[in-house]
């Protein structure tokens, strides 16, 4: 983090997808910066669990959304055992106006903080009064009705409904990586696949076979998607994320792909012969290229 010169307008919270809630308050933050001479600031605490985007892709995202945000102004705060200690007050006094000089502070209605998440937005209000901090609130966003939240984009996940996570998201789920090496056994069925290296602190969808597109080098290709642990194929307990691209013959092995899955085909199951893997591949990749076009 580089050293503060002037007063920040932040942002605080877990941020796990960057939804379309969360990007109604980067949109708040970047422009109370601009109306008071502020720098825009996100302070992402961080989770233990895996996270609907990774740390690479959060910061491609934002930089590429709002350009605004540049890495430097994103800052990640660890669940330290000191950090859970603090009140509320002190959370407000030593983090958000000694450390970070916070002058502005856009949060959810849920917003909780300090020593056993004893802090809500009435507290932070009116400890933003006695320090300082002008606090906006700001009401969950609701698509169709629906809240969005990380929550229930996590749930569209487990379940492979790829399209209502990318309702919710604002934009496609996607897997960012570099191409690896694999067993090459599609090759020899006649389905040459590349194997995805994903970040492993990143959540998978629901395991399975998807229809996908593949993006190398800005240019969009389609295909089909295993995500899981292949059980034909003993691949043991890591899953891997292997994907056939149609029409497409180019060695890009070392090269970064993203894979976007667009919908569920099928569940991993375990064959009894490699003949029989390969003609339900075939089966595979007759339904999603058909129901890509519908």
């Amino acid at each position: 983090m580089n050293q503060l010169t002037k007063g920040t307008a932040v942002t605080i919270g877990k941020f796990d997808s960057f939804h379309l809630g969360h990007q109604l308050l980067i949109k708040d933050i970047i422009r109370a910066s601009h109306e008071s001479g502020l720098t825009p600031k996100i302070l992402k605490l961080s989770v233990i669990k895996a996270g609907i985007m990774s740390r690479a892709e959060e910061e491609a995202f934002l930089m590429e959304s709002y350009p605004d945000i540049y890495v430097d102004n994103i800052d990640y705060i660890d669940f330290t055992p000191e950090f859970m200690k603090l009140s509320p007050e002190e959370f407000v006094r030593d983090i958000l106006k000694e450390r970070f000089k916070a002058e502005y502070a856009a949060v959810g209605t849920d917003f909780q903080f300090g020593y056993n998440r004893s802090g809500d937005v009435n507290i932070l209000k009116q400890l933003g009064t006695a320090y300082g901090i002008t606090v906006n609130v700001i009401d969950k966003l609701r698509v169709n009705g629906e809240i969005v939240s990380s929550s229930n984009i996590r749930a569209c996940l487990e379940r492979g409904d790829m399209q209502h996570a990318s309702l919710l998201l604002g934009r496609a789920y996607k897997l960012s990586g570099i191409v690896e090496g694999g067993k090459k056994l599609g090759r020899s069925l006649g389905y040459p696949t590349i194997n995805l290296g994903y970040d492993e602190g990143k959540l998978l969808p629901r395991y399975g076979v998807y229809a996908s597109r593949v993006i190398i080098d800005d240019k969009q290709y389609s295909g089909i998607t295993n995500i899981g642990i292949r059980p034909s194929l003993d691949d043991g307990d890591r899953p891997t994320v292997e994907t056939f691209i149609y029409d497409f013959s180019g060695d890009i092995y070392g090269r970064k792909v993203d894979v976007i899955p667009l919908f569920y085909v099928r569940e991993e199951r375990h064959f009894a012969s490699l003949e029989e893997l390969t003609c339900q591949i075939t089966k595979d990749i007759e339904y999603a290229r058909n129901g890509s076009k519908s």
